[in-house]
């Protein structure tokens, strides 16, 4: 609720918001003579004593009639819930006097925190470096002619420019190898993925049919409507 406090007197032009304490028994009376003082003026100048003894105990008879005269719902509540009251009242009325000066505001909206994306990707989650890695490099690079090179990533580099230039190099022959394109191997690699985007696919149709269709329509009735 303090934090509701400050951002309503900052919108008001309170001269220190940021340091209010709606606890603190005296900022709290000070806040509410401030109030009527510079914005509401429900009071003429001279009516206003009661509220500007702050320091007296006859200020909590004076607050309650000062509501009551402002007609405020909350003046059976607490504390905190009157003066939510009073300074949403406040900036009503401070928006009346300059409709013209606030009628065209608007609203900055706060930059959004680019989102976490968690890949399903499985090439994204592949480790350089363990065995099975180099192993399947090596594979493909025997596949593709592709000579020897202490990096793995920079023999896949160079399977990946033949797959462009030369997508169906001719592979050695050998009744022993099963894989006759190197772009077979990578293929393979992403049919999962293919097979879950299809599903996530036909998941979202069915969504969509069953948030657009007609819920008056009853086909056993073979009409729609009633």
């Amino acid at each position: 609720m303090s934090n509701m406090f400050k951002l309503k007197l900052t919108a008001l032009g309170h001269p220190n918001p940021e340091n209010f304490n709606c606890e603190d028994e005296k900022e709290y009376r000070s806040v509410v003579l401030w109030l009527e003082d510079q914005k509401i003026r429900h009071y003429k100048i001279e009516e206003r004593e009661g509220l500007r003894n702050i320091d007296a105990d006859s200020w909590a008879g004076a607050y309650e009639n000062y509501q009551r005269d402002l007609v405020s719902p909350a003046v059976d509540g607490n504390l905190n819930e009157q003066l939510n009251w009073i300074l949403s009242y406040a900036i009503r009325l401070e928006y009346a006097d300059n409709v013209d000066k606030y009628k065209n505001a608007k609203i900055e909206e706060q930059k959004k925190a680019a989102p976490n994306v968690v890949s399903s990707n499985p090439l994204d989650n592949l480790d350089f470096l363990c065995a099975s890695f180099k192993t399947g490099v090596e594979r493909v690079s025997t596949i593709a002619g592709v000579g020897p090179h202490t990096d793995p990533k920079i023999r896949l580099a160079a399977i990946a420019k033949i797959l462009k230039t030369a997508p169906h190099p001719d592979p050695p022959k050998s009744e022993s190898n099963p894989i006759h394109q190197p772009s077979d191997v990578l293929k393979l690699l992403f049919v999962q993925d293919l097979r879950n985007l299809q599903t996530k696919i036909n998941e979202a149709l069915v969504a969509v049919q069953t948030v657009t269709a007609d819920p008056r329509t009853d086909t056993k009735l073979g009409k729609v409507g009633r």
